[in-house]
């Protein structure tokens, strides 16, 4: 993080969406966001097709490669070089996607390729593959720029279903990310979006297993055989997370983080923090912007 940014909230990017899908080349888009910390509404694919410098996702770094794709769930954050970038953006609404129940039950659930439970990563894409993807895309925007009544929807949503198949494949094929997802279990999928939805106010393992008619421990087996953490864990990475993006990207006190993400003692968030940041709350926030 090279910039000296302070807001009082993290940026939302407005990006070019029709209705509820939009793809568009990088190159070609700029916002007074280019080149900052930002995120957006909605889930994102980002395919470079070539491309130098870094790429940051909630304070990692990741060096940019040609025939890389990124995939962004709402709400992430991530700042990408302001030039020197060229390729794809798709972005969509889980709406668009899943419109009505018997699609949740026939198309495949790309969330759980968009799952970061696990150590997440960006997907390399072959030769071969980078041609079928960039194939979809143009018949993608024909679809959009026909603008057929009724039909468009349904015809992008399956070019976008291809679309996720192949990077499930092509992700399949990167040998770092085989093991985690022959591992997979559906239920870590539904356990971080509570996780997401309640950690503010919810920080015991009980509240999350009672959602599944699970005991704690049990449920504690189920995360540790499929991510090797416990429940506990899973909860306290997304409060570190949450306090790490308050206090690079906004004015807010640490008192008044602390209380946002329900401590009610300024002293221990403190120490919290510091077992796992490594670092206390004020001095993350100095290391920032040094």
């Amino acid at each position: 993080m090279q910039q000296n940014i302070t807001v009082d909230t993290i940026p939302y990017q407005q990006l070019p969406l029709t209705g509820q899908f939009s793809v568009f080349e990088l190159e070609s888009f700029k916002t007074e966001l280019a080149g900052i910390p930002h995120r957006h509404h909605d889930f994102q694919i980002l395919w470079f097709t070539k491309a130098a410098g870094d790429h940051i996702v909630d304070f990692v770094t990741y060096e940019l490669k040609n025939n890389t794709i990124f995939l962004l769930r709402p709400g992430q954050v991530h700042q990408l070089p302001a030039k020197g970038i060229f390729g794809f953006s798709i972005t969509f609404t889980e709406k668009f996607y899943f419109t009505n129940k018997h699609e949740r039950e026939t198309l495949y659930d790309f969330t759980t390729l968009f799952d970061d439970s696990q150590e997440y990563a960006p997907i390399f894409i072959s030769k071969p593959s980078a041609e079928n993807l960039g194939m979809i895309i143009t018949l993608m925007r024909q679809e959009l720029s026909a603008q057929f009544e009724g039909s468009s929807s349904s015809v992008i949503k399956h070019y976008l279903n291809a679309f996720l198949l192949l990077a499930e494949r092509e992700k399949k094929h990167n040998v770092a990310n085989s093991p985690a997802l022959l591992n997979h279990d559906p239920r870590i999928i539904q356990l971080r979006r509570l996780v997401d939805k309640h950690f503010r106010m919810e920080h015991q393992a009980g509240f999350y297993a009672q959602q599944f008619s699970l005991t704690p421990k049990r449920l504690n087996e189920i995360t540790r055989d499929a991510i090797s953490k416990t429940v506990t864990d899973m909860v306290h990475d997304r409060l570190v997370l949450e306090a790490k993006r308050q206090l690079a990207f906004s004015n807010r006190s640490v008192k008044e983080i602390c209380y946002e993400l329900g401590f009610e003692d300024p002293a221990y968030f403190s120490r919290f923090f510091r077992n796992h940041a490594g670092t206390s709350p004020h001095e993350f926030r100095e290391t920032m912007f040094k």
